[in-house]
Formats: C-alpha cells, sequence, structure tokens
C-alpha cells in the first residue's frame, strides 16, 4: 500500500515541479503511450483494455487542446486546434469501428509534433531562438497537415 502511495506522490511532485516545455512533453509522451496500449488491447482482442487507454489519450489531446493560447500562438495554434479536432474525431473512428489503423495514424501525427517540441525545447537557449523556434512548430504542423 504504502509503495503505491509513494509513486502518487512522486508523480505530483514531478508534475507540479516541471517546466512548461517538459511538461507539454510529457503530456505527448502520455498520449502515445496510451494510444499504443489501447492499440495493443484491440489488437489482444480485449475491448475494456482498448477503450480505457483510448478514452485516457483522448482527455490528453483534448486538454493540449484547450491550453491553447491562440493570441500568443497565432497561425500556430490555430493550425494546432484543427490537428487536435483532427486527432479527437480520428479516434472517435477508431473506437466506433475498431480500427487500429486510425490509432497508428494518431500516434505518428502526435509523434511528428512531439519531435518538434522535444528539439526546440531540449536545445533551448532561450532569447535569440524563440522567432526560429516558431518557425520549427510550425514546420512540424505544414508536415502533418501534408501527410493527412
Amino acid at each position: 500500500m504504502y509503495g503505491k502511495n509513494a509513486h502518487t506522490t512522486y508523480q505530483s511532485v514531478q508534475v507540479t515541479t516541471t517546466d512548461r516545455g517538459r511538461l507539454l512533453l510529457m503530456m505527448y509522451e502520455g498520449a502515445i503511450k496510451f494510444l499504443r496500449q489501447s492499440k495493443a488491447g484491440l489488437d489482444a482482442n480485449d475491448i475494456p483494455k482498448f477503450c480505457r487507454f483510448l478514452c485516457k489519450a483522448q482527455a490528453i489531446i483534448a486538454e493540449l487542446m484547450n491550453t491553447l493560447d491562440f493570441e500568443k500562438g497565432g497561425q500556430i495554434a490555430r493550425d494546432l486546434d484543427r490537428l487536435y479536432d483532427f486527432m479527437l474525431f480520428y479516434l472517435t473512428e477508431a473506437n466506433l469501428h475498431r480500427d487500429g489503423k486510425r490509432i497508428v495514424k494518431v500516434i505518428g501525427l502526435i509523434d511528428t509534433i512531439y519531435s518538434a517540441y522535444k528539439e526546440i525545447i531540449e536545445g533551448e537557449q532561450k532569447s535569440a531562438e524563440a522567432p526560429e523556434q516558431s518557425e520549427q512548430v510550425g514546420e512540424a504542423v505544414r508536415r502533418v497537415q501534408i501527410s493527412l
């Protein structure tokens, strides 16, 4: 019992003390992890597992969508909003049709965006690179849109 509470406490402390960039990466990592688990559940014909992890991934994507700042983010935020909306729709269809291919497609989309943010956040040198960072995310979003 103690071990489970300690793990939960550790996770809570980790999330509350993590900077915003790392927290964003953690959300993308969580969505990818849950989508893979959902796909594994579908492949094993374990429908409760499929649905449970699909819902968790959808909740993360919805949260990513809700935290977009359209004023500061401009066109990139609007493009991400459309992509997140598409992902949620596509995952709803994956649930409806029990279609693993749709889950794999969304994993690929999230991974593309995640990779761009990871490159920016981990290579960040604060001040001088800010405009360039915005361009990197914009390019990742364009790559995702083209792949659709």
